[in-house]
C-alpha cells in the first residue's frame, strides 16, 4: 500500500514561526519587527503563552537570567480594534545584530500562512511531530485534486488541466459546462494511466485506484470562479461514490468533500 503526505485543505492554525526581530538601538531592550522597524510586532498574539523566543536558534524562557523578557501592551497601537503587544528584555541585550526569532499564534486577519482566508492546504504535522499521511480513498481524493487543481506543469505538459484558464471567461459562451467536464475527465484518465504504470513497480491498494467517474457537473457562480461537483469510485470492495467538490477562483481555490 502506498501513501502520500496529507495536504488536503483544512482550517489554518494561524501559527507564525521564525518571524525575525531586532533589538532597539537606543534602549537595547524593546524588540522591533526586522522587516519594518516602526512596528514592535507585526500581528496580535492569540494567547501570550503561545509566544516562543529564540536567540541564534536557542529557545529562551521568559525568566531566563540573561535574556528574560516581558510581553507588554503596545502603547503605540492602542487605537486599533485588536490588542497588540511588544516584547521587552528585562536587561539590555547588546549583541551586534543577534538573530532573534519569535513564534506565536495570531488571529486570522493577520495570518500569513493562509493569507487571512482561514483555510490551508499544506503539509500537516501529527501530535508527535511527524508528517501526517493519507492512504486508500483519502489518497485517491487528494490525487484527483492535485491533478485537476495543479493545472500547469512545464516538465510534464501532458499531465495538465486547463480549468484554471477558464476563470474570467464568459461561461456558456466562450466556455461551456462540457469544456470543464472534458478537462476533468481527461485529467482523471491521466490518473488511471499513471496508476496502471505505477502498479508495475509499486503495490497500490484497491481503495486508492481510480475506477470510474459516476457524475460530474459544473457551474460559474460569477465571472471569477468555476464550481465543480464530481463523484468517483475506486476498486475497493463495495466502493460507494466519493465526492470530489471544489471551486476554482481567481483569488483562491476552495475544496470540499
Amino acid at each position: 500500500m502506498s501513501y502520500d503526505f496529507n495536504t488536503r485543505t483544512a482550517p489554518c492554525p494561524h501559527v507564525i514561526s521564525e518571524e525575525r526581530y531586532i533589538v532597539d538601538a537606543k534602549d537595547f531592550r524593546t524588540l522591533h519587527l526586522a522587516a519594518n522597524t516602526s512596528l514592535n510586532m507585526r500581528a496580535p498574539i492569540n494567547g501570550q503563552s503561545t509566544l516562543t523566543l529564540r536567540i541564534s536558534g536557542t529557545l529562551v524562557q521568559p525568566d531566563d537570567p540573561t535574556y528574560g523578557y516581558d510581553i507588554l501592551a503596545d502603547e503605540n497601537r492602542l487605537q486599533t480594534n485588536d490588542q497588540f503587544y511588544k516584547v521587552m528584555f528585562r536587561k539590555p541585550v547588546r549583541w551586534f545584530v543577534p538573530l532573534i526569532e519569535a513564534g506565536y499564534i495570531t488571529r486570522q486577519p493577520y495570518c500569513l500562512r493562509c493569507s487571512a482566508q482561514g483555510q490551508l492546504n499544506d503539509l500537516k504535522m501529527s501530535g508527535i511531530g511527524g508528517l501526517l499521511r493519507v492512504v486508500n480513498t483519502d489518497k485517491l481524493i487528494q490525487k484527483v485534486l492535485k491533478f485537476v487543481l495543479t493545472s500547469r506543469c512545464s516538465f510534464y505538459p501532458q499531465f495538465t488541466c486547463k480549468i484554471k484558464d477558464y476563470v474570467g471567461k464568459k461561461f456558456g459562451n466562450a466556455i461551456t459546462e462540457a469544456d470543464v467536464s472534458s478537462q476533468i475527465l481527461d485529467a482523471l484518465q491521466d490518473i488511471k494511466s499513471v496508476q496502471a504504470a505505477q502498479r508495475t513497480v509499486q503495490d497500490l491498494s484497491l481503495q486508492e485506484m481510480l475506477k470510474d467517474v459516476t457524475g460530474i457537473s459544473s457551474s460559474m457562480p460569477d465571472p471569477t470562479s468555476v464550481s465543480v461537483e464530481c463523484s468517483i469510485t475506486s476498486y475497493g470492495v463495495q466502493s460507494s461514490p466519493l465526492p470530489v467538490n471544489f471551486t476554482v477562483s481567481s483569488t483562491r481555490d476552495r475544496v470540499g468533500n
